[in-house]
């Protein structure tokens, strides 16, 4: 089964779990010519004026200004995106197409993007509420809020999840969005240039479009510091930045979206949302679980809770789905879990010291333990580690880039230090 989500931080085709297609929900609208995803990027402070980035959450047919090729409205983006995607992705009419839609959508506009869908080809069978789909694969219970950060807002869906998963309410910030979020930290480094050499970045369109691109590649990766660089007339100028002041800058808009939970809720999170530095720390201050969403495992889900296709000749919205946790039966996960309990480090050695993990274990670095390396923390899952800002980290040798499940005897290198998990039996 073919599944389109519609998160417009980054637009997805797959198929089984196989990416077929990803981009943002971003276009660069010109007279003769017209370009969505990185592209449209990397022009985005060039011409701000012809990159468009709202209509995947207007979804209406207002008109845009000014026009460009091949459009005239915000229906007319959205259906030039699709035609896109579809031939990226090699999708065929009679292939059927599940469709993932964020909490926030109205009945109005979901019909109006069913009726873009089918113009531009697509078999569309069903669709699926983004933060049902995004819990189904979670471990937890209870009060969950599913939480992601778009190109321009974030949408909160509260959910309670049993052995089904229900929508209950939807919240939505525009203070907090991937665009807003990256002018917060083009404006911090513009005051870096402005004290270092009186040069303000943001004046010119080239120079503010370098900073762009390259803020969004930092933010992305794992380093914890980064050069950037503003060009301009034969000159270079430079400043330093380090994932601290990024996650420090961003604060206030990270509030804006902990405002909106309740002290109940566990989180799950996009795969774009866990990927924003110091987001999931800021939203699990208070102790809540969290838990990470990704595209293959939506897709395992919704192919569990749906089949191969909708069992109705009708598309309509699910915002309640049946939660299976996998196609083995609960008589197999119990004899499992009987004849095989999970047996969790309870320490982490380094040279010749064992300290115990507890609940959290945080490993620093620094005379005053100002820059941190990883964080452990005991799960009913297993043991999480949490990656720092400060090195690359690497287990039994693989380099890892985000939030992974380690487990008794995995040696985790970082910087010219080296620790291993094990059990102290009291």
């Amino acid at each position: 089964m073919w599944i389109l989500e519609l998160d417009d931080t980054e637009i997805c085709l797959s198929k089984d779990g196989e990416i077929f297609c990803q981009e943002p929900g971003i276009a660069w609208a010109e007279v003769k010519e017209l370009s969505f995803g990185e592209a449209a990027l990397k022009v985005a402070k060039l011409f701000p004026a012809r990159v468009h980035t709202q209509y995947w959450n207007l979804l209406d047919q207002s008109h845009v200004e000014p026009k460009g090729f091949a459009v005239e409205t915000q229906a007319d983006l959205v259906y030039q995106q699709l035609l896109h995607i579809k031939k990226q992705s090699n999708l065929q009419d009679k292939d059927e197409v599940l469709i993932v839609v964020p909490s926030d959508r109205t009945e109005q506009q979901l019909r109006l993007l069913y009726g873009i869908a089918l113009k531009a080809g697509y078999n569309v069978i069903d669709f699926v509420d983004l933060g049902v789909a995004g819990a189904l694969s979670c471990d937890g219970s209870g009060a969950i809020a599913f939480v992601s950060v778009g190109m321009q807002r974030t949408v909160i869906t509260h959910l309670k999840v049993n052995n089904e998963v229900v929508r209950e309410r939807v919240s939505v910030t525009p203070q907090l969005g991937i665009l807003p979020l990256t002018n917060t930290w083009i404006r911090m480094v513009a005051e870096k240039f402005l004290a270092s050499s009186r040069f303000d970045p943001r004046k010119f369109g080239e120079t503010e479009q370098q900073i762009f691109n390259q803020i969004l590649a930092f933010v992305r990766s794992s380093e914890g510091n980064s050069t950037i660089d503003a060009q301009y007339r034969g000159t270079t100028r430079q400043v330093e930045i380090s994932k601290a002041e990024t996650v420090e800058a961003a604060q206030d808009r990270y509030a804006s979206a902990l405002s909106l939970l309740t002290a109940d809720e566990d989180l799950v999170l996009s795969h774009a949302t866990y990927g924003l530095p110091g987001l999931a720390d800021a939203l699990t201050q208070d102790g809540r679980n969290y838990s990470v969403s990704t595209f293959s495992s939506t897709s395992d889900a919704l192919t569990l809770a749906l089949g191969d296709r909708s069992d109705s000749d009708q598309c309509s919205l699910h915002t309640t789905l049946l939660k299976h946790a996998s196609s083995k039966s609960d008589e197999q996960h119990q004899e499992e879990e009987q004849s095989d309990p999970l047996v969790q480090p309870t320490h982490i050695l380094h040279q010749a010291t064992a300290y115990p993990i507890g609940p959290e274990f945080t490993v620093n670095i620094g005379e005053l333990g100002e820059s941190q390396l990883f964080t452990l923390q005991q799960r009913t899952q297993g043991t999480a580690l949490k990656i720092g800002d400060s090195a690359p980290i690497a287990v039994n040798g693989t380099p890892v880039e985000a939030e992974l499940f380690v487990q008794l005897g995995d040696r985790i290198s970082v910087l010219d230090r080296h620790y291993e998990l094990i059990t102290v039996q009291s």
